[in-house]
């Protein structure tokens, strides 16, 4: 009997980086992952609810709004998602640092023990939200180095060579550094969620290395 396909949500909002986004959301889905990507509230571009102008003035479809996602799919921490993804990008990562939607959303998800991942200027999200998983050794954009060791994480450059790539894992929690480490990162999720054979298979068919 095969294992069920594991589901995550990438959350977007306006300024997020739609590398860090699209690239992980691609990866994870070729892992079999079944990813659905939800806006934050208050984001959108005005023309259309489900749309957000990334950080690059690329404009992004998300799936779902997060409230219309949290009602149908994870209303109760049963039906928690395995996964939850927050791309950099620094205004994407302050709306989603607002949005109380937000927090409430990764408290849960923290309390359930399920998988979180931040990229990036997201790690500062899991600060504004009570400072979720302080303590825990985490990477982020350098800049955000000071912020994160000042709210008691373990700040630490991934090593070089390591088997994760650019990223570093405490357990349940995944962080990486940035634009660049995003294939890094994705994998990571994808080996943390479907297994490092399928992540390893993902990676040679993008000719990753």
């Amino acid at each position: 009997m095969m294992a069920a396909t594991k589901r995550a949500l990438a959350l977007i909002a306006r300024g997020s980086e739609e590398m860090e986004l699209v690239i992980t959301v691609d990866v994870l889905r070729r892992c079999n992952v079944d990813v659905t990507v939800a806006l934050v509230p208050g984001t959108e571009t005005g023309k259309d609810e489900l749309v957000a102008c990334c950080s690059r003035g690329v404009n992004v479809k998300a799936d779902t709004t997060l409230q219309a996602y949290v009602e149908q799919h994870a209303a109760t921490d049963d039906a928690l998602p395995d996964a939850i993804i927050l791309p950099g990008g620094l205004d994407g990562a302050k709306a989603m640092a607002q949005a109380a939607a937000v927090g409430t959303l990764l408290q849960r998800q923290q309390q359930a023990g399920k998988l979180v991942a931040a990229i990036c200027a997201a790690p500062t999200v899991l600060v504004a939200h009570g400072k979720l998983f302080a303590g825990r050794r985490v990477t982020s954009y350098p800049s955000f180095r000071e912020k994160m060791t000042e709210a008691g994480y373990v700040w630490e450059e991934p090593a070089a060579g390591s088997p994760l790539g650019r990223v570093v894992r405490d357990d349940n929690l995944i962080t990486s550094l940035g634009p660049a480490t995003t294939f890094d990162f994705g994998l990571a999720i994808g080996a943390a969620l479907a297994g490092q054979e399928v992540a390893d298979k993902v990676a040679a068919g993008l000719l990753y290395k």
